[in-house]
């Protein structure tokens, strides 16, 4: 019942948005409006669409011929079970993976499915060089990793090659729902030179479904243990001759998790999610593509997962708020178009556009000191609640051609892109009738007390932040075999801080070179040697705890590595050495009784090696396997130098293997497929000074699937054995990791 009344709640908004789309649509169509182009001779070139052009058309003499319309994320022809061959996240530009001169892992559509990927960092699981969950089980929807040790939980998001990383001034993030992605690529370092706010440790690129030729028709149910129901439907339709294709991805969550509340019995934290994603493609010439994408995503999460340390340090088990009042409700969408022209064999001319928008309202409890002498065992209590707006404005026009001069083969891109993020705070951190939240018995918790939401303001703030680029690229190939990438961009950036409370206001104007320089060597047998040095600049949202706006960071790196691909092989190895430095790092504020606001460091260095291999063995069994090896220290910040950021591993490794029994040629085998996986993450620190941490831990996994017919059935298990362990510990808090988790799915298609 409680999953058809989230649909009931929103139908007439995804209803409403469903409508202007279909309204756009015939406008943009109208303004985009041409003369329809002859189709390009089959024997030349293929084209885009499988024989649309009519009869007189067809019988046109001296047919103009157009390059294929690349769509980002690429076709099925470019991927083969848990293997990519190309993307256009490095250098937004379709490039061979083996002629990157940079880390650069992709994550499937098939590998999501297989592992019944739920959340966005369970999607980055099996990525080298990627922390995630690092604060353990998170039901409130945010993705928090690390990137070669650097927090990236804003910084790092990308959707469709443009920057999705705007950051509100407290808890806004813009959130992602995997079952809406096509695929996600991970690129790591410094990659500011494309996209102006790619930080230093890299970036991850969502692409989304998007409409094709071959239209997805599936609905899904499912149901896990806490009690998870989802239902979720991927629809797509093409008129006859092809020049229209349609898709609407749409899911609903309903779900208890395991935040689990002591002497309640039972009472767990709940979470709702709506998702829906319409999106439509028109090619009115073979040469031109018009897609337009949209969504809404409203996500309702009590899920705190803040557990109090006992006086002794030790967990208790009891978490700090309460489940009548943790509330992390979110209201997100978005709008954005893709445009691509191929003038002729040379030259393209694409646009990228988006608008993304989100409000917030949290609330919860925080714990702040036992009371030692009276009651040692007692933990005084504060609360905090938020009002908070975020949007972001994002816009991308570049120009690529394909030139040759003598002996070099030259890919060029030319472009400018403008990015603008404004982000507002209201925060609530008191009573103004001085009411005290009441505190809390480690021994015997007490929860369900009424407690008013905090009406007395300590901050009202806006920020806004303007970032104009201008890029320019050239990937030169001599003799078929050396592959050099240059790129430089300039950024300049403007931004406004006003502190309401204190009649306050503070511009900045800032401006920066980036660049990159890689060598590539390709040799016959699909080895590819590397070397890279690139750059980043990232203008960073928020305030310190004298509400003092943070100072832009910047990094550098070099990386040197080998890619392997065999000659019409299923396989692709890695493996990058690399030297990062990033100045002005954002570290938590131990002083902040929240934990949320963050202190600005001096300089953090990251040395290590990542190696990855993803590969089909054998007809039917696909592997995975990744380790990361990462040296991070704080090399000049006069507290803390010498010492590893908190939350950091040293060490990770990882592996996963599945088969299907298809390829064995027994009838009654056929359809059966079985899977597992092992995730190994090292210790990790517990404050700045180095002074105590938190143990390893080893998780497996597995998947068991059946698939007859349009039908697909299957059940997927995370951390198979329950093993309970404490993924950080972090300002008097243990973060528990992600218990045993089993969920059956049910798919059919159609």
């Amino acid at each position: 019942m409680k999953l058809l009344s989230i649909l009931k709640i929103h139908l007439k908004y995804s209803f409403m948005f469903f409508v202007s789309q279909l309204i756009i649509l015939p406008l943009s169509m109208e303004s985009y409006a041409q003369p329809k182009q002859e189709p390009a001779d089959q024997s030349k070139k293929q084209q885009i669409t499988p024989a649309t052009a009519s009869k007189a058309e067809s019988e046109e003499s001296d047919p103009t011929v157009f390059p294929m319309v690349t769509i980002e994320g690429k076709g099925p022809e470019d991927i083969i079970g848990y293997v990519a061959k190309r993307s256009i996240t490095a250098t937004k530009t379709d490039t061979p993976i083996l002629e990157i001169p940079q880390s650069i892992s992709v994550v499937t559509r098939n590998e999501m499915d297989m592992r019944s990927v739920q959340n966005f960092t369970e999607a980055l699981r099996y990525v080298p060089g990627v922390t995630v969950d690092q604060f353990g089980f998170d039901g409130r929807g945010f993705e928090y990793l690390l990137m070669r040790g650097f927090n990236a939980l804003t910084t790092a998001n990308f959707r469709d090659g443009l920057s999705n990383a705007a950051q509100g001034l407290l808890f806004n993030s813009f959130i992602t729902d995997t079952y809406g992605l096509e695929r996600v690529d991970v690129l790591r370092g410094p990659s500011s030179v494309m996209f102006g706010r790619g930080d230093a440790g890299g970036i991850v690129n969502r692409v989304t479904k998007r409409p094709n030729a071959n239209p997805v028709r599936e609905i899904e149910f499912q149901y896990g243990n806490f009690d998870r129901k989802r239902i979720a439907a991927d629809v797509g339709a093409v008129n006859k001759d092809g020049t229209i294709m349609f898709r609407l991805v749409t899911t609903a969550l309903d779900s208890d998790t395991q935040v689990r509340y002591p002497n309640t019995g039972g009472e767990r934290a709940h979470n709702e999610r709506f998702y829906i994603a319409p999106s439509i493609t028109w090619r009115p010439t073979n040469a031109t593509s018009i897609t337009l994408m949209g969504d809404i995503l409203h996500n309702r999460s009590g899920s705190s997962p803040f557990y109090i340390a006992a006086p002794d340090g030790g967990f208790s088990n009891v978490l700090q708020s309460d489940p009548k009042f943790a509330r992390y409700n979110t209201n997100q969408s978005s709008f954005s178009y893709q445009i691509e022209h191929h003038f002729n064999e040379v030259l393209t001319a694409r646009q990228n556009f988006r608008y993304t928008q989100q409000t917030g309202r949290f609330q919860d409890l925080f714990s702040n000191g036992f009371n030692t002498v009276d009651q040692p065992t007692f933990a005084d209590r504060g609360a905090y609640a938020t009002n908070e707006r975020l949007n972001q404005i994002v816009l991308d026009t570049h120009l690529q051609a394909r030139l040759d001069t003598g002996p070099f083969n030259h890919t060029v891109l030319l472009g400018a892109d403008w990015n603008q993020t404004n982000a507002s705070l209201r925060y609530f951190g008191g009573y103004n009738n001085g009411f005290i939240p009441p505190g809390i018995d480690i021994l015997n918790p007490v929860y369900g007390v009424p407690i008013p939401r905090p009406d007395a303001l300590g901050i009202n703030a806006k920020q806004r932040i303007d970032q104009l680029g201008f890029y320019i690229q050239d990937q030169i190939r001599y003799n078929e075999n050396w592959i050099l990438t240059l790129s430089g961009r300039y950024d300049r950036i403007i931004s406004k801080d006003n502190d309401f409370l204190n009649d306050s206001t503070t511009n900045v104007k800032d401006s920066a070179f980036t660049g990159r320089v890689g060598l590539t060597y390709l040799y016959s047998n699909g080895i590819a040697p590397y070397f890279s040095y690139s750059q980043s600049f990232l203008p960073q949202a928020g305030f310190d705890s004298s509400n003092k706006p943070f100072d832009p960071t910047r990094g550098e790196q070099f990386e040197a590595g080998i890619k392997y691909q065999p000659v019409r092989g299923r396989s692709l190895y890695t493996v990058a050495f690399f030297d990062l430095t990033k100045t002005n790092v954002l570290s938590r504020d131990p002083t902040d009784e929240t934990g949320f606001r963050f202190m600005q460091l001096g300089e953090v260095r990251s040395r290590g090696v990542e190696l990855e291999a993803r590969a089909e063995l054998l007809r039917g069994l696909n592997m995975i396997g990744s380790f990361t090896y990462q040296d991070v220290e704080n090399v000049k910040d006069t507290d803390f130098k010498g010492k590893m950021p908190v939350q950091v591993p040293t060490t990770m490794t990882s592996g996963w293997l599945d088969y299907s029994f298809g390829g064995l040629g027994i009838d009654w085998l056929r359809g059966f497929g079985l899977g597992g996986g092992v995730r190994y993450v090292g210790r990790v620190f517990n404050e700045e000074t180095n002074i105590s941490s938190t143990p390893a831990f080893t998780l497996f996994d597995a998947t068991l699937r059946y698939e007859r017919g349009p039908m697909l059935f299957s059940i997927n298990a995370s951390n198979i054995f329950d093993n309970r362990y404490i993924a950080s510990t972090f300002f008097g808090r243990h973060y528990l990791g992600t218990e045993r988790t089993v969920i059956g799915t049910l798919t059919f298609r159609f």
